[in-house]
């Protein structure tokens, strides 16, 4: 929580400080656009910017189903994408993600529209011209199932928890009454406190059977959240479509596994007056919903909060700096800005346990509260 207000005010500190002095220079530097494209999901795996602001690394393959062909397209990259006619719909809407696309189909319809808007001197008929212009966006939209670099992550880190645990499980099986000893010793008793001090403690009569959820949660969140510290990486558990696919698993799980007990606290709450028990169902209902939403929003705010810290930090240089106006500035700045910007990456190391470990403690939480029965 002192870390998500920290990012608050100094992210609108230094956002206010960029807009104000946007309106001198066309090609001042943004701060809002710089931290909203390293944390955000692409298309593309970019290392780094040149001089010019293009970009070195690589684009990713693009998988579309092209709504009006009723087809999958693939194309290895959105540069071929684009040369077999489909068009950026950042070229219609300016508040498109970059890079995102439209079919082929779209592009005489929409420049048509386009004009007309442009062209339409009555008010009236001019927003019926955009409401039928943002229709025809989304309507030309394919469905995307392309591969982004957070889905390059999640494939790196499942291979990676894959290979890891297949190897310690087979020099167990291989070695059974032999010491643990290096990669194995290292994670024996992080294994071992999860199944006593989470597992056993919240779901005490049936852990044996949830064990392998939970440490894939904590394992899986802790991978993903490390790798968001290293360099070249992405801010995968900043991302809330990550997030919220972890809470719906647990969500799932809960109430598929939930016991008569449970669901009767839900639908009529046993020892209370009968007047009360209709409030009691909506409010019992309500919390279903707002368990899984609370794990959701809680890793995406703290993992992106931590991002953007850092990355604010490091912009002061630059906008202080004036982007080499004033470079004296800029390299005064900077002792300060990295310092700082190391302190917050050493808290970050934490975080990413901590926060492995309050999504696995509260979702064994809420399924040892849905199959526990009544003692």
């Amino acid at each position: 929580m002192r870390q998500t207000l920290i990012f608050i005010f100094f992210f609108f500190f230094t956002g206010v400080m960029v807009h104000a002095s946007s309106n001198e220079k066309d090609n001042e530097f943004n701060l809002v656009e710089f931290a909203l494209h390293h944390v955000g999901d692409s298309y593309s795996y970019d290392f780094f910017q040149k001089k010019d602001g293009s970009s070195v690394g690589f684009e990713l393959p693009r998988i579309l189903l092209n709504k009006e062909k009723k087809k999958i397209e693939f194309f290895i990259s959105t540069n071929q994408a684009l040369e077999n006619g489909y068009l950026e719909e950042s070229e219609f809407n300016p508040e498109a993600m970059h890079w995102a696309l439209l079919v082929p189909e779209a592009k005489m319809e929409l420049i048509s529209l386009k004009l007309k808007l442009e062209n339409e001197k009555d008010s009236i008929r001019k927003e019926i011209i955009k409401a039928e212009f943002e229709e025809k966006l989304t309507n030309y939209k394919p469905l995307d199932f392309s591969i982004t670099k957070n889905v390059v992550l999640l494939f790196f880190a499942a291979i990676l928890l894959l290979t890891v645990f297949i190897s310690i499980a087979r020099k167990y099986r291989k070695n059974p009454n032999v010491a643990p000893k290096g990669l194995q010793s290292a994670l024996e008793p992080i294994i071992v406190f999860i199944r006593d001090d989470i597992g056993k403690t919240y779901i005490p009569h049936h852990y044996e059977r949830y064990m392998p959820l939970l440490l894939n949660f904590f394992f899986f969140i802790w991978f993903l959240n490390m790798m968001g510290l290293i360099p070249f990486t992405g801010n995968v558990t900043g991302n809330i479509a990550v997030t919220a696919s972890l809470a719906v698993i647990t969500l799932l799980v809960t109430n598929f596994n939930g016991k008569k007990q449970y669901w009767q606290h839900i639908f009529w709450f046993p020892g209370i007056p009968v007047f009360i028990k209709p409030i009691m169902l909506v409010v019992e209902l309500v919390s279903v919903f707002t368990k899984p939403f609370a794990l959701t929003i809680r890793l995406f705010a703290n993992i992106t909060a931590g991002h953007l810290v850092v990355i604010s930090f490091i912009s002061l240089i630059f906008i202080f700096g004036k982007v080499g106006e004033l470079p004296a500035m800029g390299w005064a700045t900077s002792v300060f800005s990295v310092a700082f910007a190391l302190f917050i990456d050493c808290i970050e190391l934490l975080i990413a346990l901590l926060q492995a470990y309050i999504f696995t403690t509260l979702s064994a939480l809420f399924i040892g509260q849905a199959v526990e029965n009544e003692h």
